[in-house]
């Protein structure tokens, strides 16, 4: 009995309109129509002659046939896609063009250490870079706008895969001027935040929700408190002299002489945080791709290690 023909397109269009929950974010992901999305997975089902979506109350899942072509169908085009990623590099050249998303973080004094890297070993290569916050930058994953994004690790949209990137701490920084007592470098503990005038991320950033956590379980009563979610704006304004801010060590390194700014790590306890890439799951990264990812990866953990030691040197 010869075996149904399943096609690569109607599976794509199965993934794609679970994941987007949606026929029509579907479409819009795979740069199709609405229409060719339901006719693709309609005549999946007729192909197995069994439904693979149901309609819920405003949700489309999977039956339990559903569920077992969704995973297979996950494994093999991410095999199909590695495939066609492994006979594209057999020359070991590396050329094309990559697009990639960066949470503003990283983007002071990560990003540019790993672009003067990878530029100069790979010039053929054409890169694109976004600076977005999380939520935006996935979103242009799961739609195939980038080939993988930067982000805080954290719950994922459906259909994308995370990559450990690097760790990170928070910090106080304060104008020059402020905390006389504490030198440059020196820790703090949550009780001496009290009383500080505080720029904080707005209700809508992922870190907004961690600082308030913080705050209240060790008993933090910021003075004035303002919404940015400007990381650049909000260093300028540190500079300026009224107002200090929790930021991650990352974007502070340029920072670590305590000119314009003094950093003051925080302690008992700290607030860590990890960094990851996200890319979708069923297609392997290019090798461009991957060869960004791993010096982003390298000057993350470059800038950590700067800090570790200048911060040790202090103690």
């Amino acid at each position: 009995m010869p075996l149904p023909r399943i096609t690569i397109r109607s599976l794509q269009a199965l993934l794609a309109v679970y994941e987007e929950q949606s026929f029509s974010r579907a479409a819009e992901r795979e740069n199709a129509t609405q229409s060719g999305m339901s006719t693709q997975v309609k005549k999946l089902e007729t192909l197995l002659g069994t439904p693979l979506l149901t309609r819920g109350k405003g949700t489309l899942d999977l039956t339990p046939a559903g569920e077992i072509v969704y995973e297979r169908g996950r494994h093999i085009l991410k095999a199909l896609f590695e495939l066609e990623e492994k006979l594209d590099s057999l020359d070991r050249s590396v050329s094309g063009s990559i697009r990639v998303g960066v949470i503003p973080t990283l983007t002071r004094a990560v990003l540019p250490r790993a672009l003067g890297r990878f530029r100069a070993a790979y010039p053929d290569v054409e890169v694109s870079v976004i600076e977005e916050y999380s939520f935006s930058l996935m979103r242009r994953v799961a739609m195939g706008e980038l080939d993988w994004a930067a982000v805080p690790a954290g719950d994922l949209l459906s259909g994308l895969k995370a990559t450990y990137l690097a760790s990170d701490t928070e910090v106080l920084a304060v104008p020059p001027g402020a905390l006389p007592d504490h030198p440059n470098l020196s820790p703090v503990k949550p009780g001496e935040l009290t009383g500080l005038n505080l720029i904080l991320p707005s209700s809508i950033n992922v870190r907004r929700r961690g600082l308030e956590q913080y705050f209240s379980s060790h008993g933090v009563e910021p003075g004035e408190v303002m919404d940015m979610d400007a990381m650049l704006g909000t260093l300028e304004l540190i500079a300026g002299g009224d107002w200090c801010a929790i930021l991650p060590a990352a974007i502070c390194h340029n920072d670590l002489a305590g000119d314009r700014r003094k950093l003051h790590p925080l302690v008992d306890p700290p607030i860590r945080t990890d960094y990851v890439i996200v890319h979708k799951a069923e297609k392997a990264l290019s090798r461009a791709a991957d060869l960004l990812f791993e010096d982003l990866k390298s000057a993350a953990m470059e800038l950590r290690q700067d800090w570790d030691l200048t911060i040790e040197g202090r103690t």
